[in-house]
């Protein structure tokens, strides 16, 4: 198998089809959800703890989207 072919098939998509394809997954989710504002391809959450003044990661990483609703 060569180098290419090993690697992982990845849609052509370009900035636009990417978001209307992003926007319909998340509709599914929320209806209500109109526009996607801004988008980071991966994010992680940490806590801040005032006492220790330390940040300690959290369980909780992936995409995020800053979105527009109608409601």
């Amino acid at each position: 198998m060569s180098q290419s072919q090993s690697k992982k098939l990845m849609p052509n998509l370009d900035r636009q089809s990417t978001k209307v394809l992003n926007l319909t997954v998340l509709q599914r989710f929320n209806p209500f959800i109109a526009e996607i504002l801004f988008t980071a391809a991966h994010v992680s959450f940490y806590e801040f703890n005032i006492e220790t003044n330390q940040w300690t990661r959290k369980d909780v990483e992936g995409s995020l989207f800053v979105v527009k609703r109608n409601v």
